[in-house]
């Protein structure tokens, strides 16, 4: 897994897993679920080259998921706090 952290145009944190497998991507979603306690809201939409998923939300805040060309899966935050998370998710992935 080669992620990258990067800041979006929203001005919080991107996490993107770049050429991260689909297998990959499903089983650190049931880890964000199972082990770390969120939920999956929203619907997803699926473009030609670009997937949006469903967000995964906590009671502290919420991060929204998807896939494109670009930056295969991601996860971006939206504040101050998923912004905290995804850098922490991306010390633990990158060591």
């Amino acid at each position: 897994m080669n992620p990258t952290l990067d800041t979006a145009a929203n001005g919080h944190l991107i996490l993107s897993f770049n050429e991260l497998s689909d297998a990959c991507w499903l089983s650190l979603a049931e880890n964000l679920i199972k082990r770390r306690g969120f939920k999956r809201l929203g619907s997803p939409v699926i473009g030609v080259d670009e997937k949006i998923h469903q967000n995964f939300q906590c009671a502290e805040f919420s991060l929204a998921a998807g896939w494109d060309n670009w930056s295969g899966h991601y996860l971006l935050s939206d504040s101050v706090a998923g912004d905290v998370f995804l850098q922490k998710l991306f010390d633990q992935l990158s060591s």
